[in-house]
């Protein structure tokens, strides 16, 4: 199963080059649409393309149907629109909004159809809510209202309703009928194909019911599924790669671990799923504790063998010597000269076989160096999403105080105070990192440019930004965007910055080169 979930890994951009070709013929469409309902029928067709694909823009064209002139003379579709971006921002992990969204709607006015999909809509966020909340007593209260709202459902969707299968499924599973959930999921995942939405909530779902009546293999093989389909379908709005991640740690293969949990994160981020993100980020320093672990032992072992290697060798030296000595004693006789040239060629050959031994612990040394470098990389870029995530948390704050008049609140949300700190703490700890890998930075750095132009950095610093830029150059990040992204400038600056200390230096044509032996 592995195989197949790794094999649809490595061919992601094919999956979502599809998917970008099915949502520009549909652009063009709209584009060449002569009436407001074609433009507005178009428009749902690439909102349901871009659903589980990306948040933002979801919600784009989600607000651009409406404005659409047609809704003013339909409150259907205007209520479909709306329903629809609640579900979007919920999924996005702006509960806020869509809590605001929800509570807006006229139920009365809905028709069976979007009253379905408004209870719905409820049950997902709660959902959510429940799966973020770390206080148990909140868990428990989002859960309790998400089962009023599953019961709701019940009341108006048809049971072979998807909404009504899936909800009713995991209600029946929490309260411990395993196979009435079991049965339902089953019975409904023939209708649906890998690849299709359905069949990965479905998988997913079944997944999760397996996992609580302790069958770790269906667990393991219907999560397994839910990630190709996944995959397949271009859905980047997902938990089944985390939770995949989560059962190869459990199972020590950590190296797959780490290479799912990636997978995740680029999803979470592309998808802009703030709640899945933070999920994610919560199994980061377990899989890194690990690691450490991993390599820990690594080094161990390896200092053992290049230890006992380096004694045999040394016997090996010292047997060969002997060996020598008495060939020469006993040239006279031909017999024995020849037995005793045998048996330091025998020994000879050992000693080679040795001296490879030794070189391979050596790269394998070296690779577990370029692992931690690497594991390193992976910190920092955790540390700027973690900031990131701040910073948009604090707008969305900043907008709730706006609405609700909350000037106390405002006044603390306008300060900087958090976003200074958390800057400085992380550049502290970048810093930090930086000069226990690479002790003498600063002086090697400097070596590499003219004695009138080396850098000072002032008493209380340990970096300054043009040292930090080249810093993250010399661990690997080359990018001239992502060192932008880590360091809050423009990618004006960091041109700026690359191109004035180039000049600056000794030999401009190997500079990075040079940059890169430090």
């Amino acid at each position: 199963m592995f195989a197949d979930i790794d094999e649809a890994i490595s061919n992601v951009a094919f999956y979502d080059s599809e998917k970008e070709g099915r949502i520009e013929n549909i652009k063009k469409r709209i584009h060449e649409a002569s009436s407001d309902e074609v433009k507005f029928e178009l428009s749902e067709w690439l909102i349901e393309e871009y659903e589980a694909y990306n948040s933002d823009s979801t919600l784009f064209y989600i607000n651009l149907n409406l404005k659409n002139p047609i809704v003013d003379t339909h409150q259907q579709y205007k209520n479909r629109m709306l329903i629809k971006k609640a579900d979007v921002a919920a999924h996005a992990g702006l509960f806020g909004e869509a809590s605001e969204i929800l509570e807006n709607i006229n139920k009365e006015e809905l028709d069976s159809i979007l009253l379905e999909n408004y209870y719905s809509a409820y049950c997902d966020l709660y959902q959510y809510q429940s799966e973020y909340a770390t206080d148990s007593e909140y868990a428990l209260r989002h859960s309790s209202l998400r089962e009023t709202y599953i019961d709701s459902i019940g009341l108006v969707a048809s049971p072979e309703s998807i909404n009504y299968v899936v909800n009713h499924a995991a209600s029946a599973a929490r309260n411990g009928d395993f196979h009435t959930a079991e049965t339902m999921l089953l019975d409904n995942l023939g209708k649906f194909h890998s690849g299709e939405r359905n069949y990965s909530i479905l998988t997913s779902i079944l997944a999760d019911i397996y996992r609580q009546k302790g069958d770790r293999n269906n667990y393991t093989k219907y999560i397994g599924k839910s990630v190709i389909s996944d995959i397949e379908g271009a859905v980047k709005e997902n938990m089944a790669i985390r939770a995949l991640a989560t059962i190869c740690y459990e199972d020590g293969d950590i190296e797959r671990a780490d290479r799912y949990l990636r997978q995740s994160f680029a999803d979470a981020n592309f998808y802009s799923a703030r709640m899945r993100n933070a999920q994610s980020s919560r199994m980061l320093p377990i899989i890194g504790e690990a690691y450490t672990s991993e390599q820990k032992k690594m080094n161990h072992s390896l200092t053992v063998l290049v230890i006992f290697i380096s004694i045999l060798a040394v016997g090996l030296i010292l047997i060969s010597i002997y060996a020598l000595k008495q060939v020469i004693k006993v040239r006279a006789v031909n017999n024995k000269t020849k037995e005793m040239l045998d048996e330091v060629s025998s020994l000879s050959q050992k000693l080679s076989d040795v001296n490879k031994e030794l070189s391979t612990a050596n790269i394998d040394l070296q690779n577990s160096n370029a692992i931690q470098k690497e594991y390193g990389v992976l910190f920092m870029e955790y540390c700027s999403l973690a900031i990131s995530s701040l910073q948009q948390y604090q707008h969305s704050l900043k907008v709730a105080a706006a609405q609700g008049n909350l000037d106390t609140l405002r006044k603390k949300i306008d300060s900087s105070n958090i976003e200074n700190k958390t800057l400085a703490e992380f550049y502290s700890k970048f810093d930090e990192a930086v000069l226990n890998l690479y002790p003498n930075f600063v002086e090697k750095f400097n070596l590499l440019l003219k004695p009138e132009d080396r850098i000072e950095v002032k008493p209380k610093e340990k970096l300054n930004t043009e040292l930090r830029v080249f810093a993250l150059i010399r661990i690997g990040i080359t990018d001239s965007e992502k060192i932008a992204g880590f360091l809050r400038c423009s990618i004006t600056t960091i041109y700026t910055y690359r191109s004035k200390i180039k000049k600056k230096a000794l030999r401009p044509d190997s500079f990075e080169q040079s940059l890169s032996q430090i």
